[in-house]
């Protein structure tokens, strides 16, 4: 396994991170436990999932599942040491229930989803804690007062970003800096594997040897240019 820093921070990860979507929904608990197991003798040290994870992922759906985050607690829950090989990310954003402030970023539903959180990963602290997507509705300031009395208890360690485009990135590492924070961790360097089987993801473990030259790149961006609009808010719910 090749590692690099996750983002600007000193930790270190391996370029592929165990994604979970699918467990739960397209992976039964037994396979999921066997993927865990496999990911973690191969080297991979994060481990990525969502409270939303564990159920059919469509944009008219009205709450989340925590199926995800259930198993993985359940794995960690096995085998104790198992919680200081890993790096454990999960993410707040989606909607996990019905009521108007059981989504999105405002400071009363970053606490309660991180609280939520926890519970089913049965553990006291989360590595890496992403916002899913950008609430513009949120102010940057009231979101990071939220994560800082996060990162003070002890419940955090490092705020990150997952479908964000560039400039969102960028606005928030201003606003975090005003505030003498380190800012984002984005997992986009890395190669998120949503493994349904053990076989696919030692299939996948293969991504890292793969260098397509230049031309054949070109060529499949011409093939596929993308949904159009702006990203990452073509791809958002």
């Amino acid at each position: 396994m090749n590692y690099s820093h996750l983002g600007r921070t000193g930790l270190k990860v391996g370029r592929i991170a165990l994604g979970t979507m699918n467990f739960g929904e397209l992976t039964d608990e037994a396979a999921s436990l066997r993927i865990m197991d496999t990911a973690l003798d191969a080297g991979i040290n994060l481990f990525d999932t969502a409270d939303v994870y564990g159920g059919p992922q469509s944009p008219d759906m009205a709450k989340g599942y925590g199926t995800s985050e259930e198993i993985v607690g359940r794995w960690l829950a096995q085998d104790q040491s198992r919680r200081d090989k890993i790096v454990l990310a999960t993410k707040v954003y989606q909607p996990m229930g019905t009521g108007p402030n059981d989504k999105y970023l405002s400071a009363y539903r970053i606490r309660r989803a991180c609280e939520a959180s926890l519970k089913r990963l049965r553990t006291d602290h989360i590595d890496l804690y992403q916002m899913h997507h950008i609430d513009r509705a949120t102010p940057w300031e009231e979101i990071w007062q939220a994560m800082e009395q996060l990162i003070r208890e002890g419940k955090i360690t490092y705020v990150g970003s997952s479908n964000f485009a560039g400039w969102d990135i960028a606005l928030a590492q201003c606003t975090a800096a005003s505030r003498n924070l380190l800012g984002l961790a984005s997992e986009q360097s890395l190669y998120n594997l949503t493994a349904r089987t053990v076989e696919q993801l030692l299939e996948n473990l293969k991504a890292l040897e793969l260098k397509l030259p230049d031309e054949t790149l070109a060529k499949l961006d011409e093939i596929w240019p993308g949904p159009g609009g702006e990203a990452p808010q073509a791809y958002a719910w």
